[in-house]
């Protein structure tokens, strides 16, 4: 049993490889799926609604928030995965998702379904920030 201890859980490196791509890969992939999903997907994800002026037109902030959150996603899921700009890309992910759960606990979201559902992803990404990428990246720490 010793030998399939040391085959298989002595691998700290290959862990951390492991779940930096699954969550690299599925971060990039969502940024992609809100341009895919056109730009009331990304008028929703950089604001609740668009701002109505008085002349009856609508300012494309959340658009454009909208825009640059889902290249960031992209961005930032590709770097995860390969492990460079490790820490950055965790800290604004987190800070992504805890801003995101604020803003959802604010406006009256179900707190266990949505709004646990966000911080626990900030508190992963946060504490992947701390760990570090592991041996395996193309950029050497």
């Amino acid at each position: 049993m010793k030998a399939m201890s040391g085959l298989f859980f002595d691998r700290q490196d290959f862990g951390k490889l492991f779940i930096r791509l699954i969550f690299g890969i599925v971060l990039a992939a969502k940024g992609i799926m809100f341009f895919v999903e056109g730009p009331s997907s990304l008028a929703l994800l950089g604001g609740i609604r668009s701002v109505s002026l008085s002349t009856g037109g609508t300012l494309p902030l959340p658009l454009y928030l909208g825009w640059i959150i889902a290249i960031c996603h992209i961005v930032c899921g590709i770097m995860i995965a390969l492990g460079a700009f490790f820490k950055t890309s965790t800290f604004l992910f987190g800070t992504f998702f805890l801003l995101e759960a604020v803003l959802k606990y604010q406006a009256g979201s179900n707190p266990i379904e949505e709004v646990a559902h966000l911080a626990m992803l900030a508190a992963a990404m946060y504490g992947f920030m701390f760990i570090g990428s592991g041996a395996h990246t193309i950029q050497k720490q």
